[in-house]
């Protein structure tokens, strides 16, 4: 049946962030050279009114192509059932964005307290589907969602994103954009290194290997990075390279052990009895570090690796107790965490020492 346009409202959950003029101007064209071959759907309302179910932006195309009256379904149905196939049908025409159907899903489970799962159910969509939604349009950095609206970067990566505190959002949608990321499987792994920003310290003097591991595991320590000159352990054997390397890749953990973040005992010897201070040891090794081995290199790997945890003998990193002198893992977490990379996906902005 015919409708007079002036008697149709808009839909309770339609959220236009930005009308597509564009598409707009090509359905009035259309409407005027063809006719309108697709009837629009509404419901009545009190006062002999209608409000629009499908078809918002048919309507808009038919009011700017100057027509008084528009083809029109007319169903009487109750909320849920016309909140619900508005929305299955918006999707199908694809008349609104993933922010905006994020923020009517929203809206949905706001208005009939449906979880996630059981709107999934009524919209024959996953469950995962609905999530994605949610977390673009209510988690978003507003930068990113600009971005997101002037395709700088797509819906899957966009979910990928919002999936990290929003004051971070938008320097990791830089680093995205500059090393030119569109698939979501690489952005996420890309996600994991970004959040990988806290360097672990672990010393074993004074525990057993149990408690050792049990520490480990409790920090959810993906790597052990064994920073020993030698990792042989003459005083407890069961820490030595290869004993201790069985034990962490039998509780599912990773081990590298790299010698050269070792502190020769030339160095070591007469630090450990205090002829050589701190400061005089901390740039000795800075500047071993920085000439003899690839420090981006092993920035990249703890990185890639997932939470890591530096290794040595010493209970403790710093000075503490009857342990008069630092580690030298305490320099190297300084120097990591310090490291101010041109690529901000090497940052590291936080040290634990456990």
């Amino acid at each position: 049946m015919k409708i007079d346009i002036d008697k149709i409202d808009e839909g309770r959950f339609v959220i236009r962030e930005e009308n597509n003029t564009e598409y707009i101007d090509q359905l009035s064209q259309s409407l005027q050279s063809d006719g309108q071959w697709n009837p629009i759907i509404v419901r009545p309302k009190e006062g002999g009114r209608y409000e629009v179910i499908a078809g918002h932006y048919r309507l808009k195309a038919a009011k700017k192509a100057g027509f008084k009256e528009v083809e029109a379904t007319v169903r009487d149905l109750p909320d849920e059932e016309a909140d619900v196939l508005s929305i299955k049908t918006n999707l199908l025409r694809m008349e609104m964005t993933v922010r905006e159907q994020g923020k009517v899903l929203s809206k949905m489970m706001e208005s009939y307290g449906w979880n996630q799962t059981e709107l999934a159910r009524k919209l024959n969509v996953g469950q995962q589907w609905v999530a994605r939604r949610l977390r673009v349009a209510l988690e978003l950095h507003e930068e990113v969602a600009k971005a997101l609206d002037q395709g700088k970067i797509g819906f899957q990566v966009a979910a990928i994103i919002a999936g990290i505190a929003p004051e971070e959002q938008l320097q990791f949608m830089q680093i995205i954009i500059k090393k030119g990321i569109t698939d979501h499987t690489d952005a996420g792994l890309l996600r994991r290194q970004y959040l990988n920003d806290t360097i672990y310290t672990i010393g074993y003097q004074g525990k057993n290997i149990e408690q050792f591991i049990k520490i480990l595991k409790e920090n959810e320590i993906e790597l052990l990075l064994d920073a020993r000159f030698s990792s042989e352990s003459q005083y407890k054997p069961e820490f030595s390279g290869n004993v201790l390397e069985r034990e962490i890749k039998r509780n599912k953990m990773n081990y590298n052990h790299e010698k050269e973040l070792g502190l020769p005992y030339l160095i070591q010897n007469p630090y450990k009895e205090g002829v050589l201070g701190y400061n005089c040891v901390k740039q000795w090794y800075n500047w071993h570090i920085n000439t003899n081995t690839n420090f981006e290199k092993l920035i990249e790997l703890i990185k890639t690796s997932g939470k890591t945890a530096i290794m040595c003998m010493e209970a403790y990193a710093k000075a503490h107790g009857e342990q008069r002198y630092a580690c030298h893992r305490d320099m190297l977490a300084d120097m990591i965490v310090q490291h101010n990379p041109e690529d901000k996906l090497l940052k590291f902005s936080n040290r634990v020492d456990l």
